[in-house]
C-alpha cells in the first residue's frame, strides 16, 4: 500500500480575524497542507519561523497597521528554502510588483476564496518541487542540450521594439528551420501583434483558459490565428477587463499546454513588470532584453539587470538586444556594454523608416524587407539563438530571493516611462 504523503506545512502571518478565519477553515477542510501556526504580529517573525518548518508562509500585506515589505525582504533573504506567498488587494499593481521583487513565490489577490487560496497553494508547492528537480538535474544533463523551445521577448522601457523583434524573430525561425512556430502575445493590455500582422481572430488566449487543463490540438486551432508568413499566433484579450482578470496560473497553464504543440514559441511580453510578466520570463529557456542606444532605455536596462538578479536566473539566460544600433545621435555601441557592465548578445542596426512602413502596412520587417540590414540581423540571430539550446524542454518556474529594500524602493522608475 503506498505511503500517504504528508501534508505541507504551512504558516500565516495574518493579523485581521476574521483573514485568519477564512484560512484556518480552509486548509481544516482539506489533506495536502497543515496550518502549523497563525502569527499576528511581524515583531519577532524571523525568530518564530524556524521551530515551526514551514514549507510555505502566508503573509498579508498589512499586519500591525504596516505593511509587510520588509519583512518579506527579511524572509526571503534569511530563509530561501522557504516560499512565501503574499496577500495583497486585488487593486494595487504596484505594491504586486513590490512583493514580487522583494522575494514572493506568489501571491493571492484579497478577497480570495477557499478555490483561489488552495490552487495558489499548489501552484507554489508545484513549482518549488519542479524548481528542485531542475535544480538536481542540471548536473545529470551537464554537457547535453535540447533544442531551444520558448523565447521570452521583454524590456523594461516602452518603445524600444520589443514586439517588432519578436513578429520579425518568430517569421525568420519559421523560415530559416520551418519549425511549427507560435508567436504569443504576453502583453495582455494593449498589445499590438494584430496590428502589426494585419491579423485579427474573433478568439484570444482568453478564450483557452477555462480549458487551460485539458486543451487540444483542434481547440489551440480555433483560436490562433495562422498567418500568411506561416506562423501561429496567439493574441491578448481586446476587452481591458477581461485582460486584467487573467492570472499568473492562467499564463501559466496555457503555455505548459501550448508548448507540447509547438517547436518554437516566441513570447511578446513588453515592457511592463507584474507577475504575470515574470511567470513568462520563467518559463522561457532564454529571455531577450531588449534596450536602444538612448540614455533612457540604457538607464532602466541598466536597473533592470540589478533587479534581475533577485529572480534567480541561470546565468546565460538572460540575453541583452541592442535595437537601433547606430542610430543617429545614439549612445556609441563600443560603450554600451561597459555602461551596462552586461555583454550584448545580439545588435540590430537602425532601419526605422523600413521598420514604421512594415508596421504601418502589416507586414513583418523580414518578409517585406528581406536584404535590409536589420531583417539579416534577425536572421542571424535566429541562427544563433538556435545553436545555444535548452536545458529542457518547458523550464519549471524558478524561486526568487530578495531584492534589497534599497532597490526596492526605486521599482516604479523600472517601469516604462
Amino acid at each position: 500500500m503506498p505511503e500517504k504523503k504528508k501534508p505541507i506545512p504551512v504558516v500565516a502571518i495574518v493579523a485581521n480575524e476574521p483573514t485568519q478565519q477564512q484560512i484556518t477553515s480552509a486548509l481544516s477542510s482539506q489533506e495536502e497542507f497543515q496550518l502549523v501556526a497563525v502569527l499576528d504580529s511581524q515583531e519577532k517573525v524571523i525568530q518564530e519561523i524556524p521551530p515551526l518548518e514551514p514549507k510555505i508562509v502566508l503573509i498579508d500585506h498589512q499586519v500591525d497597521s504596516r505593511n509587510t515589505l520588509d519583512t518579506i525582504d527579511e524572509l526571503a533573504f534569511t530563509f530561501p528554502e522557504i516560499a512565501t506567498v503574499a496577500i495583497i488587494p486585488v487593486d494595487d499593481p504596484i505594491l504586486a510588483q513590490q512583493v514580487m521583487l522583494a522575494g514572493v513565490r506568489g501571491f493571492l489577490l484579497q478577497p480570495f476564496t477557499q478555490v483561489n487560496l488552495l490552487s495558489t497553494l499548489r501552484r507554489v508547492r508545484d513549482l518549488e518541487a519542479r524548481r528542485l528537480h531542475s535544480q538536481g538535474a542540471a548536473t545529470d544533463t551537464k554537457g547535453q542540450t535540447k533544442p531551444l523551445h520558448i523565447l521570452t521577448i521583454f524590456s523594461p522601457r516602452g518603445g524600444v521594439g520589443c514586439s517588432t523583434l519578436a513578429v520579425n524573430l518568430a517569421v525568420a525561425i519559421h523560415e530559416t528551420f520551418d519549425d511549427r512556430v507560435l508567436l504569443m502575445e504576453g502583453k495582455l493590455l494593449f498589445g499590438h501583434l494584430g496590428l502589426m500582422l494585419n491579423a485579427r481572430a474573433h478568439n484570444t488566449i482568453a478564450d483557452l483558459i477555462p480549458h487551460a487543463g485539458a486543451l487540444d490540438t483542434s481547440l489551440v486551432e480555433e483560436v490562433v490565428v495562422e498567418h500568411a508568413t506561416g506562423i501561429h499566433v496567439l493574441l491578448g484579450p481586446t476587452d481591458i477587463q477581461v485582460a486584467q482578470g487573467i492570472r499568473p496560473d492562467d499564463m501559466y497553464n496555457v503555455l505548459r499546454c501550448v508548448s507540447k504543440m509547438y517547436d518554437f514559441i516566441v513570447i511578446d511580453a513588453g515592457s511592463y513588470l507584474n507577475e504575470n510578466t515574470v511567470t513568462l520570463m520563467d518559463a522561457a529557456d532564454r529571455i531577450l532584453l531588449v534596450t536602444t542606444p538612448d540614455l533612457g532605455a540604457l538607464h532602466d536596462t541598466s536597473r533592470f539587470l540589478h533587479l534581475s538578479r533577485s529572480l534567480a536566473y541561470p546565468t546565460g539566460k538572460l540575453l541583452t538586444i541592442l535595437n537601433r544600433a547606430g542610430m543617429p545621435g545614439g549612445v556609441k555601441t563600443k560603450d554600451i556594454a561597459t555602461a551596462l557592465h552586461h555583454d550584448l548578445y545580439a545588435q540590430i542596426p537602425d532601419d526605422n523608416s523600413n521598420a514604421i512602413r512594415s508596421l504601418n502596412r502589416g507586414i513583418p520587417l523580414v518578409f517585406k524587407y528581406p536584404r535590409s540590414p536589420a531583417s539579416r540581423a534577425i536572421k542571424h540571430l535566429a541562427l544563433n539563438l538556435a545553436d545555444i539550446g535548452s536545458e529542457e524542454p518547458f523550464k519549471a518556474i524558478s524561486g526568487r530571493t530578495t531584492l534589497s529594500a534599497r532597490v526596492r524602493g526605486r521599482l516604479a522608475s523600472v517601469r516604462a516611462g
